[in-house]
């Protein structure tokens, strides 16, 4: 699974990497590419009962049950009880639903969350290699004075 980039030199490679028809058309996305093709796949998707007959479709959210969804889960990422129930009354969604949309969102966060901290880390690696590399040169060029130094005295 592809996940999102929060940092700026995984977006600058990722724009490298990508054809040049999907960079312009990334500007008018509002979700990354898997999470729309996923609530895509919701409309298309038929339950089968273990007896092989078809169920009831599921359904996809609207932009506006998601916007608000995102906005309550900006608010607080944990549903209580009493504000699950408010929700999905509001939404004309089951409190079911409004759980599990929280619970994948949680994992979407943390992923995007674990991700960012990769690039800070990675980063931060990169900066104290660069200064070890440097001081090993320095080293090496001082070591390389001091005998030339002890074998060729000035005296």
């Amino acid at each position: 699974m592809k996940r999102l980039s929060p940092s700026p030199s995984l977006d600058a490679f990722m724009s490298i990497s990508q054809p040049k028809e999907e960079k312009s058309s990334k500007k008018h996305q509002i979700y990354t590419k898997e999470f729309q093709a996923m609530l895509d796949g919701l409309d298309e998707e038929d339950s089968l009962e273990e007896g092989g007959q078809a169920t009831e479709k599921k359904r996809r959210l609207s932009m506006h049950q998601v916007k608000a969804l995102e906005k309550n889960f900006d608010v607080g990422n944990k549903l209580e009880p009493k504000r699950k129930v408010k929700l999905a009354k509001e939404l004309g969604l089951q409190p079911r639903q409004v759980a599990i949309w929280f619970q994948n969102r949680r994992a979407r966060w943390k992923t995007k969350v674990l991700e960012k901290d990769y690039a800070m880390l990675k980063a931060n690696y990169d900066a104290l290699k660069l200064d070890h590399d440097n001081l090993e040169k320095e080293k090496l060029g001082l070591i390389t004075m001091v005998s030339v130094y002890i074998s060729n005295p000035i005296f």
